[in-house]
């Protein structure tokens, strides 16, 4: 039922405004009239397009809804008090809206469907926790679930920031010195009529041409890249990104640990298991493993095993398979995909630390080399020239 948002005056000429649920705007100004209010304005309540506020303010938010239902708190009280003292305005207006849709009779689940703030899973989620009789628990297993996502990407983004941060700089220090320095080296060298060393000419060469084409070949190389990046089709970058050296195996962790936790969450929920497949496909940002995945769910919905599905797929390694086929066999098919995301995310940090580990010394190494170049084929020519002498 579409919201009409509404201001006027009540009938002591105090001003008022909020929400009003109608099937038409003439009906939401009876409604109006109704409830002792006067409208001077009704415009009808569009909702959030798409998800506009963080994943932080979304946890936060559920996390505090959960905690109110679980002490006993109303659900539609709950909701006016987190409506009232949301940080963010989107999540205030979201939340008001959905009080506005149950006081109409609809329940929770419907009511999040109809705002785009809110993800489709936590949606699922809260239906199968209103049909289990425990929406508040539901929704604290999403908050912490999430929080545990929020910290995941934070860590890997802050482990990936240094060494990103001293690549990118060291390339700008060693564009600049071989770009800067060699007009010295050429002027200084000139003047005594010696011929320069192989090594010292090819870095003046260098620098010319970076001065006069640096710029230009910057520009083509990049359009040429992104032409590349656009010409080949997601699926085959998403299969390199799992299978590169170094890399592929933490992007598989990554991805393997997001999708079995993701799993396991509905499958505790009790969302059905062909559902919840497709929903924590959804979190698995892989377009190869996510058309390799949608295979699983239709051979499970055939009746197939989950591990006798994913033991086709060649992008699944057999230990998470083996960790499904022990939930299956005992029954604990939630707790063997905790597990599984456990193992994987512990797996994920260990390769990461190692790349640190061996990435910092390897950059130091070649910055050293590139530098004892640079400073060889200065002195160099001075060297022979004191010879000479």
């Amino acid at each position: 039922m579409p919201l009409y948002a509404y201001e006027g005056s009540d009938a002591k000429g105090k001003p008022a405004k909020g929400l009003v649920a109608a099937v038409s705007r003439t009906a939401a100004h009876q409604k109006i009239k109704e409830r002792g209010i006067f409208p001077t304005k009704i415009l009808e309540d569009t909702g959030t397009k798409g998800s506009q506020v963080g994943d932080d303010d979304l946890a936060y938010t559920v996390l505090q809804l959960a905690a109110l239902l679980k002490s006993g708190i109303p659900m539609d009280e709950a909701l006016g008090s987190l409506a009232e003292s949301a940080e963010s305005p989107k999540m205030r207006k979201a939340l008001a809206r959905v009080q506005v849709r149950l006081r109409e009779g609809e329940s929770l689940s419907g009511s999040l469907t109809e705002d785009a703030i809110f993800p489709p899973m936590l949606v699922r989620m809260v239906g199968a926790g209103e049909e289990a009789g425990q929406p508040g628990e539901i929704l604290d297993r999403y908050a912490r679930f999430l929080q545990d996502e929020i910290e995941h990407k934070r860590t890997l983004q802050s482990a990936l920031a240094y060494p990103i941060v001293l690549v990118t700089l060291s390339i700008i220090l060693l564009i600049s010195l071989v770009m800067f320095l060699t007009p010295v080296i050429q002027e200084m060298y000139d003047s005594t009529g010696n011929e320069l060393p192989a090594i010292t000419q090819m870095m003046v060469m260098t620098g010319n041409f970076l001065r006069s084409w640096g710029l230009t070949v910057l520009i083509g190389g990049a359009a040429a890249v992104w032409c590349i990046l656009k010409l080949i089709p997601d699926v085959s970058k998403d299969n390199f990104k799992m299978n590169a050296p170094l890399l592929g195996r933490m992007v598989r962790a990554g991805l393997l640990s997001r999708w079995a936790r993701t799993l396991a969450l509905l499958q505790g929920s009790g969302v059905p298991l062909v559902r919840s497949l497709q929903m924590s496909r959804e979190v698995v940002d892989n377009e190869a493993l996510d058309r390799e995945l949608r295979g699983v769910e239709t051979a499970v919905e055939r009746g197939d095993g989950l591990s006798n599905s994913l033991a086709r797929v060649h992008l699944i390694p057999p230990l998470l398979q083996q960790f499904l086929r022990t939930g299956e066999k005992t029954g604990n098919l939630e707790e063997m995909l905790i597990s599984a995301a456990s193992f994987y995310e512990r797996e994920l940090v260990r390769r990461r630390q190692t790349m640190i580990r061996w990435l910092e010394p390897a950059l130091i190494v070649f910055m050293g080399f590139v530098v004892g170049l640079l400073v060889i084929s200065a002195l160099l020519p001075l060297s022979q020239l004191a010879t000479q002498l």
